[in-house]
C-alpha cells in the first residue's frame, strides 16, 4: 500500500485533516512523523504517539507529506521537518500544508516564486520574514505543481 506522512505536532489542528484523512484511508497507508517519539497533544487535547521520528524517514518510500496547522511555536525551529519536506519536495512528492502548515512549506524552501495560501495575517507573514507577499493567495486552495496549500 503505498504510504502519506502526516507531520503532527503539539497543539496540531486536528480538525483539518480528518476530512482528507478520512478520504486517504484504504488507498493510503497514513503515517504520522514528529520530532520525537513522545505523546502529542493536538489543539483539542486529543493525544497521538507518532509512528516515526522525521530521521527515521526514508522519503523514497512515501508519495506526499500533510502538515496541519496549529500553534507554530511548536515547530518554528524543527530544521528537520524542513529538511525532509524539502528532500519530498525535490523528489517530486505531493507536499501538502494546511493553514499555518504552509509555514513549513516557506521554511523549507519549496514555495519559491510559487502561489499559495496561509492563514496568517500579512503582518504575521512579515514577521515571520519567509513568505513571498507578491505570491500570496487568499483562496481556499492553491495548487502549483506538486504543492498544495489550503486555508484552515
Amino acid at each position: 500500500m503505498k504510504k502519506i506522512l502526516l507531520a503532527i505536532y503539539d497543539s496540531f489542528s486536528e480538525f483539518e485533516i480528518t476530512v482528507a484523512t478520512a478520504m486517504l484511508r484504504g488507498t493510503y497507508q497514513i503515517v504520522t512523523v514528529a520530532d520525537s517519539l513522545k505523546t502529542i497533544t493536538g489543539e483539542s487535547g486529543l493525544q497521538f504517539v507518532p509512528h516515526l521520528m522525521y530521521q527515521q524517514v526514508d522519503p523514497k518510500e512515501y508519495e506526499a507529506i500533510l502538515i496541519p496547522g496549529g500553534d507554530l511555536i511548536n515547530i518554528k525551529d524543527t530544521e528537520e521537518l524542513f529538511q525532509l519536506t524539502n528532500i519530498l519536495y525535490q523528489q517530486n512528492k505531493l507536499t501538502a500544508a494546511i493553514c499555518s502548515g504552509t509555514y513549513v512549506l516557506a521554511r523549507a524552501g519549496v514555495l519559491g516564486d510559487k502561489p499559495y495560501t496561509v492563514t496568517l495575517h500579512q503582518e504575521q507573514r512579515n514577521f515571520l520574514g519567509c513568505f513571498e507577499e507578491e505570491k500570496f493567495r487568499y483562496e481556499p486552495v492553491v495548487k502549483s505543481g506538486t504543492i498544495i496549500t489550503a486555508q484552515g
